[in-house]
């Protein structure tokens, strides 16, 4: 009976770790088919770590600009207001 048991255990480790690797073979998929999702997940990672502060720098370029209830792509020449000033 304790063999039984133990040849079920080694089953379902072998099991966990087939869907741990099979997950991380999609993972690497979906990063290789969209490079963008690697910098979202190191975000999201950040963002859960405590004592992070996260400066996030937007190009002008590809800020929204609100006109009358529409959303336009501002013009690549359209600068950002400078930083408040610190003392």
């Amino acid at each position: 009976m304790k063999v039984r048991k133990e040849g079920l255990a080694a089953l379902e480790r072998a099991r966990g770790e087939t869907a741990a690797l099979r997950n991380l073979a999609n993972a690497a998929r979906m990063i290789e088919n969209n490079p963008a999702l690697m910098q979202v997940r190191l975000l999201q990672h950040l963002s859960e770590t405590p004592g992070n502060t996260l400066i996030l720098g937007v190009p002008g370029s590809t800020m929204p600009v609100p006109v009358r209830d529409k959303q336009i792509e501002a013009p690549p020449s359209a600068e950002l207001p400078p930083p408040p000033e610190t003392e």
